[in-house]
């Protein structure tokens, strides 16, 4: 017990003795980096326990949760000796997570999950993955100036990226997979993407183009400021403690775009689409083709009841007709034969 407690001391030491922001910074730079990995690694591994049936869709899944933006930056940068994908880097990240992953996953009675879920463990592991997330941002801005130096898109778009690319990752993944209950960080983004771009171009506008702070002094304000927030969201609430909630407003009232909503499509834009949709025909109307070529509904011919009525008895009445017709037609045909027999009969007599 006596170790631990001289553990601690010796840990917090640094911390006590900070006046400046150097010193916090410096202070920052005592914390062992294995156990932060481990705790972020712990930390992530706990994400997406719907998935646990596919393990191979879990494990990616977790990782790029956690090592996302570093691999999107890495790619970007291309250049494997400055900016190398983390897990290709070095073996003691790529086992660290291995073994972290398992121990959350598949341990026996869930034994390590367990543990984790108590709220001061969870509050650690999340502080650990706030640090390295921050690290991450400060690092890739300071990255991006050296190597393109006087381009603005660079660090803010790499920082941003480095801090949400995991998120946006992860939000692909769930939505192929059908595991996205919600809108994705893309279309509508969230404290996540916001808190990202807010460091990425804070520290930059104040140690790279400002020149007001060292990049050391705006690196201990971007790490403060991050893990602060993450404690005042376990005992507040996220939605209480988002920072950036504001800023966003205010950004999206100066420059006329329009918030992002969880909606999919506004009443508005539905009923625009639903005039827009051509009319079509009833089954009572069916088309015909005019001599120009336009489509006319035909109108079926109306009969009201007495007409149809009356048309079975005009029928019959005219069958009659001319079955009389015919039948007198005969008789005068048969009179003709019988005058022209009498006629004939006349005229030999006469001879004689």
């Amino acid at each position: 017990m006596e170790d631990i407690l001289g553990s601690a001391r010796a840990a917090l030491q640094p911390f006590i003795q900070v006046t400046n922001l150097t010193d916090l910074y410096n202070a920052y730079k005592t914390i062992p980096t294995q156990y932060t990995l481990i705790g972020h690694c712990l930390c992530l591994a706990a994400l997406a326990p719907e998935f646990k049936h596919r393990f191979l869709v879990h494990f990616w899944m977790t990782f790029l949760a956690g090592f996302g933006g570093g691999v999107v930056t890495s790619i970007l940068i291309m250049d494997p000796m400055k900016a190398p994908i983390s897990i290709f880097a070095n073996n003691a990240l790529g086992l660290t997570w291995l073994i972290c992953w398992w121990l959350m996953t598949y341990s026996p009675f869930d034994v390590v999950s367990r543990l984790h879920s108590l709220p001061p463990i969870k509050t650690v592991t999340k502080l650990c993955v706030t640090f390295m997330r921050a690290n991450l941002i400060i690092n890739r801005v300071d990255l991006a100036v050296a190597l393109f130096p006087g381009v603005i898109a660079a660090p803010l778009i790499l920082g941003t990226l480095a801090g949400s690319g995991g998120k946006l990752l992860v939000d692909a993944i769930r939505h192929h997979w059908g595991g996205l209950s919600g809108p994705t960080e893309a279309s509508v983004p969230t404290f996540v993407w916001r808190s990202a771009a807010l460091a990425a171009g804070g520290y930059w506008a104040a140690c790279k183009y400002t020149g007001l702070l060292t990049s050391q002094e705006a690196a201990a304000v971007v790490i403060t400021v991050l893990l602060v927030h993450s404690l005042l969201s376990d005992l507040f609430g996220p939605d209480f403690t988002d920072f950036t909630y504001p800023v966003a407003k205010v950004a999206h009232a100066l420059s006329l775009v329009p918030m992002p909503t969880a909606t999919a499509t506004p009443k508005a834009a539905k009923k625009a689409a639903s005039q827009q949709q051509p009319n079509k025909p009833t089954k009572s109307q069916p088309e015909s083709i005019t001599a120009n070529g336009t489509q006319k509904a035909v109108q079926p011919p109306q009969q009201n009841g007495s007409a149809s009525a009356l048309q079975p008895k005009a029928g019959a009445s005219g069958a009659a007709a001319a079955r009389n017709a015919a039948s007198g037609k005969n008789v005068a045909v048969k009179a003709d034969s019988s005058s022209a027999k009498n006629g004939k009969k006349q005229e030999n007599k006469k001879t004689k």
